[in-house]
């Protein structure tokens, strides 16, 4: 796989959860995030080049919420060491400031920022 990575990942030993913001359903656990994106552990075999609108449910409230939605689009899957879940990265698409900032603020209250 190639590593399509321009910043460190953080794994993170909280339970992320990220659902469609237009179905609500579940699509996936967040496993590790960067300002760039994020991977997922999914059930679903998703398109690479799939866009979400993604609504993550964040485990402490930052900035007065307790979710953040992001538009993030599939560029890379493949099997996980389970056969029933894919990891699946995404990377965000169009972050607006005040959501980039939110997303920040969230990586450095779970400690998933060098």
């Amino acid at each position: 796989m190639e590593d399509y990575r321009h910043r460190p990942r953080k794994n993170t030993p909280h339970v992320v959860k990220a659902y469609d913001a237009e179905t609500g359903n579940y699509i996936g656990r967040v496993v590790d995030i960067t300002a760039d994106g994020m991977m997922l552990v999914t059930k679903d075999n998703f398109t690479v080049g799939r866009v979400f609108q993604l609504r993550v449910i964040l485990p402490v409230m930052v900035q007065h919420k307790t979710d953040v939605t992001v538009e993030a689009k599939i560029v890379w899957r493949e099997p996980d060491s389970n056969p029933r879940f894919c990891k699946t990265g995404f990377n965000f698409v169009n972050l607006p400031g005040e959501d980039g900032f939110l997303l920040e603020d969230i990586m450095h209250k779970l400690n998933l920022v060098g």
